[in-house]
């Protein structure tokens, strides 16, 4: 009897404690009444109450806030979400009322020249932006470090990118969406 008692008690612990272990937490598993799917590249966020985050902004144990989509998936691009705010492609939420931030835009772009350090582009177009790339090439018996970077505009369509070449502006670039 006490054995039963033992293993009722432990079976009933493992089952609250399994349910509980993914609430609040974020997942490749998406599960329906029909069918779980676990997918390597998408992320989901199962709420406290057990159910999945759809179209809102969660908020990660470190005090980041992240959109979540409309399909309940952590998107890989950057874009605008349904109240207006900002996220980059890891859909992290952007402040643009942090002092410096400035939005992309043709009349900023067109201050930009080759040569600028990064420090210059930098007091032009603001603070936040994304780093997209990082890497070293070797060129005959030179190396190049190269740092791709991009700005947002306020649709979140339109972008400037910037190529750095050993600190400097190498190359830039910008797609505006009317």
């Amino acid at each position: 009897m006490r054995k039963t008692k033992l293993l009722l008690t432990t079976l009933a612990m493992s089952i609250v404690l399994s349910s509980t272990a993914l609430a609040g937490t974020w997942t490749h598993t998406h599960e329906t009444e029909w069918s779980i799917n676990t997918y390597e590249n998408l992320w989901f966020y199962v709420k406290d109450n057990g159910e999945y985050a759809e179209n809102e902004w969660i908020q990660d144990e470190d005090g980041t806030w992240y959109w979540i989509d409309d399909s309940g998936t952590l998107p890989s691009w950057a874009g605008v979400a349904t109240d207006g705010c900002l996220y980059d492609s890891s859909g992290k939420y952007i402040d643009m009322t942090i002092d410096g931030r400035k939005y992309a835009s043709e009349e900023l772009y067109n201050q930009l020249q080759e040569g600028m350090t990064y420090d210059q582009v930098i007091s032009i177009l603001g603070k936040e932006h994304e780093v997209t790339n990082t890497e070293r090439r070797q060129i005959g018996s030179q190396t190049y470090d190269y740092l791709q970077v991009r700005w947002y505009s306020q649709d979140a369509e339109s972008k400037i990118r910037i190529t750095f070449k050993n600190g400097l502006l190498h190359a830039r670039h910008g797609d505006w969406q009317y």
